[in-house]
């Protein structure tokens, strides 16, 4: 079982490299946001990239070129599906989630807190990483969808704080969470007080 024939093990050897080179090709093409931080959708599609390289180098039963079809297959599908999203935000927020706002001007918002399980504590984490001392310091703590934190400092004087478009914002109409429609942004960035 340790070893079958030279045949086998240059075949696996010459799979293996060719779908390496495909998908290094391939990472080129997709460009750097396919090495940036990862959401679950970005996860799905490595884990996935992962098992056909691996299937298509190993496997005897698989040919490298149904290997490299599916690796096409799985980079088109991943493009389509940013060209899309990237137009759409309800179709960007099927696909990725939606940032979760935790601390909204000081106040821990335990509601969102128990709905996510994150921990009073974490939030006081990532409020302290960013250097503040208190959490009435913070106009905002935002979950992001790639699991890392934002902390917004409050600011004096006026601000559009268009950054926080789309979030849902306690005390506006877009922010109650009851129901999936009430996720949904405003259609156009507006002025939070």
């Amino acid at each position: 079982m340790f070893f079958r024939s030279w045949a086998s093990l240059g075949q696996v050897v010459l799979a293996s490299a060719i779908v390496f080179a495909i998908v290094v090709a391939m990472l080129r093409f997709a460009g750097q946001r396919a090495l940036a931080k990862m959401s679950g959708f970005d996860i799905v599609f490595t884990v996935t990239l992962g098992s056909v390289v691996a299937t298509g180098a190993i496997s005897r039963d698989v040919p490298v070129v149904n290997a490299i079809a599916a690796l096409i297959t799985f980079l088109v599908l991943q493009e389509v599906i940013r060209f899309f999203q990237s137009r759409s935000l309800g179709i960007h927020h099927a696909v990725r989630e939606q940032p979760d706002v935790l601390l909204w001007d000081g106040h821990l918002l335990e509601d969102r807190l128990r709905e996510t399980n994150i921990s009073a504590d974490e939030v006081r984490a990532a409020v302290r990483k960013a250097g503040l001392r208190s959490l009435s310091e913070a106009r905002a703590v935002v979950l992001e969808n790639d699991g890392d934190w934002s902390v917004i400092a409050k600011r004096d004087g006026p601000s559009d704080e268009s950054a926080f478009y789309g979030l849902p914002i306690p005390g506006h109409p877009e922010a109650s969470r009851g129901d999936d429609d009430a996720r949904a942004v405003p259609t156009s960035p507006r002025r939070l007080p």
